[in-house]
């Protein structure tokens, strides 16, 4: 029998719920070009980064492009619209990793160019402008589509390694929940109202051994807490962690349902104007919507 085409959410959570993909779009939306500039700055191995930058060619999020150096032609990369597109996804895990994960060198603040100030990402509903969170949304999965269980045979688990030394890549916290696809997928799922364990497990198809071992880990990064009955709640921090999923989620759809024709899997609607959720993320100094040029991780000069 022929596998069903994976649905939208599950290709993006395949691509993207990555460590070292979500790292290496980082410093290519900060202007990494170069093979030894992702090497050097992220200390990460030779056949690591060179098995991610073909997978993110293929996958169309980079493309390459030839220059000329010491008298030879060499390739270097560059984002692609579509790969460009996910500086929702990676503003919103720099905002999440800055406002509640302690570290001894702070990040950098999010500026926003156009009113110069470091600036905090309110996440909004794009069709009424309201600001949205998990508890002003409903999630539909859509019926008969592929689940993970086929994402798991489709993508081998991708071991993350030492996460780099350079402090402007070291996101211990957001790496937890969005650069492992069953953490991302796991975080979903609480996120969509799933408490007990068995209820977890059945939704996700995913073995009692890997779920208790996520299940352990949001509960010590302090995302989830146990009750009394055993099961489990979304903390603050938790809870604050939903732009995350709504970015991943976001740009599954745009670039998998409307261009690859993956079945749409999974939708986030906003309960008040009753749309499909598309993120807007706004400035909450000034109050305008920010846009991939509007926006970066760097101290305000």
């Amino acid at each position: 029998m022929r596998a069903q085409k994976l649905g939208a959410v599950g290709c993006g959570l395949g691509l993207l719920a990555d460590t070292w993909t979500l790292l290496i779009l980082q410093r290519a939306a900060l202007g990494v070009r170069r093979y030894a500039g992702w090497r050097d700055t992220l200390n990460i191995s030779d056949a690591t980064l060179s098995a991610r930058l073909r997978s993110l060619v293929d996958a169309g999020l980079l493309q390459t492009r030839p220059y000329r150096e010491g008298g030879r032609e060499r390739r270097e990369y560059a984002l692609t619209e579509r790969g460009a597109d996910v500086w929702k996804l990676l503003i919103t895990t720099w905002h999440w990793e800055k406002s509640w994960v302690p570290r001894e060198v702070p990040l950098p603040e999010i500026v926003h160019r156009a009113c110069g100030a470091p600036a905090g990402v309110l996440t909004c509903c794009a069709a009424c402008g309201e600001r949205v969170g998990p508890r002003d949304t409903t999630v539909h999965r859509t019926p008969g589509t592929p689940g993970l269980e086929q994402l798991a045979r489709q993508h081998p688990r991708r071991t993350r390694g030492r996460l780099p030394d350079d402090p402007m890549s070291l996101l211990p916290g957001a790496m937890e929940i969005i650069g492992d696809r069953w953490g991302a997928t796991v975080l979903g799922a609480a996120l969509t109202g799933l408490r007990s364990f068995s209820g977890i497990a059945d939704a996700l198809a995913i073995s009692p051994e890997v779920l208790s071992d996520r299940l352990r880990r949001f509960v010590e990064l302090g995302v989830l807490a146990r009750t009394g009955d055993g099961s489990y709640r979304l903390t603050e921090k938790g809870i604050a962690s939903f732009p995350i999923f709504a970015c991943l989620v976001d740009w599954s759809l745009r670039w998998h349902a409307g261009i690859d024709g993956s079945p749409v899997d999974l939708t986030i609607r906003h309960r008040a104007c009753g749309a499909v959720l598309q993120v807007r993320l706004v400035c909450d100094r000034c109050g305008a919507a920010f846009d991939r040029g509007s926006v970066s991780p760097v101290q305000p000069s």
